[in-house]
């Protein structure tokens, strides 16, 4: 296990809404705002000038840290011996009252592998001062991958979303595991940048620590070529960050894939009362997949549903596609709410043992 030096990473520019100050996913902004704009809750806020110029200057002055601590993994594959590694956060955290996507200064951290290493599963935990698991589901979204995870609007209002080498989780997809023979492949020259965040819905501060565990095979060890995956983050709105009115709600976007391929593996973002969230091919008029949350014996949000297919589902260059969310709010009043996909999916021009860089352009929609 190891507990490395920080990354800091800058915030894109917040902005305005309705419901109050809201932002991306993938931002570095601390909460520090509450106010009934944020239906109670603390809203990410600015930070000055003068904190953004230290961030700039800790991150020029770090280098990553390796990780080295390999063991063995339970997992096996037919590609080759599957080992892992721990990260944690450096200490546990003091996570504010009320507070939504919240990161501390130190808990954003940035690794590399020694070598080159195909990640094949991802699968995160938090825990309390005790080491014990928390009663209350405080963990929002975490990414670890060669670059921060974001979407960035054009000239043009269309939201433009990079190509990743990315792993997720959140607090309804604590793993995933992408199906055999294909991984996400980082090299020794790649960052692999670790972000998690937290969500305390509760009244107290508490403090909070997590733990991932990176499942992988060297590239040295691969008995037979693995397909490259490369992802992808499509939200039904950017910022991402939204409120829910009392009762049944839907919001959606659409979204142009820019490149000939297959989708291996979705899985969603969401916060609690996410109904389901849908993929759908709005230029063959089909849908691609649709995920249901699962809930428990009181009706809480305990799960959500993945796609993973080895065959997967064709993309063709340049065909629209749309998410769709619907959220079901119990509650007398707003509840905070997310609500995207994590597409994972191969290339056609790029063959096993390596890959090319692309993107995708996505604006907003209405459903067909």
């Amino acid at each position: 296990m190891i507990v490395p030096r920080a990354f800091f990473a800058l915030p894109a520019k917040l902005r305005q809404g309705r419901n109050g100050l809201t932002r991306p996913l993938g931002a570095f902004v601390r909460s520090q705002r509450r106010g009934p704009d944020c239906a109670g809750r603390r809203c990410p806020g600015w930070l000055g000038v003068s904190a953004i110029v230290l961030f700039l200057a800790a991150a020029k002055a770090q280098a990553a840290d390796l990780l080295t601590d390999f063991q063995p993994s339970p997992l096996t594959s037919e590609y080759g011996l599957v080992q892992q590694v721990e990260i944690k956060t450096p200490y546990l955290l003091a996570v504010e009252p009320d507070a939504l996507a919240f990161h501390s200064p130190g808990s954003m951290l940035q690794l590399r592998f020694p070598e080159a290493v195909w990640i094949i599963a991802y699968e995160t935990d938090i825990y309390d001062s005790t080491g014990q698991t928390p009663q209350e589901n405080f963990l929002c979204h975490t990414f670890l991958g060669n670059q921060r995870v974001d979407q960035q609007k054009g000239h043009d209002g269309h939201v433009i979303s990079s190509e990743m080498r990315v792993v997720f989780s959140d607090a309804f997809t604590r793993s995933m595991h992408l199906p055999e023979g294909f991984g996400i492949r980082l090299s020794s020259e790649d960052d692999a940048l670790w972000s998690p965040m937290f969500n305390n819905r509760t009244t107290e501060v508490t403090r909070l620590g997590m733990r991932a565990v990176v499942h992988f095979i060297r590239e040295a060890d691969l008995k037979k070529p693995l397909h490259p995956i490369y992802s992808i983050l499509e939200a039904v709105q950017t910022p991402h960050l939204f409120f829910v009115p009392p009762g049944r709600h839907q919001k959606d976007a659409t979204f142009t894939l820019n490149f000939n391929g297959k989708i291996h593996f979705m899985g969603a973002h969401i916060h609690p009362y996410s109904e389901s969230i849908e993929v759908l091919n709005v230029s063959r008029s089909e849908l691609v997949w649709k995920g249901r949350s699962k809930t428990d014996e009181k009706g809480e949000t305990a799960g959500m549903e993945v796609y993973s297919s080895s065959e997967g589902y064709a993309v063709h260059a340049g065909e629209t596609y749309m998410v769709r969310s619907t959220y079901d709010n119990p509650k007398q009043d707003h509840i905070d709410a997310m609500a995207g996909v994590f597409i994972f999916y191969s290339r056609d021009d790029s063959p096993a043992g390596g890959g090319q860089s692309g993107a995708s352009h996505a604006h907003p929609g209405h459903a067909p």
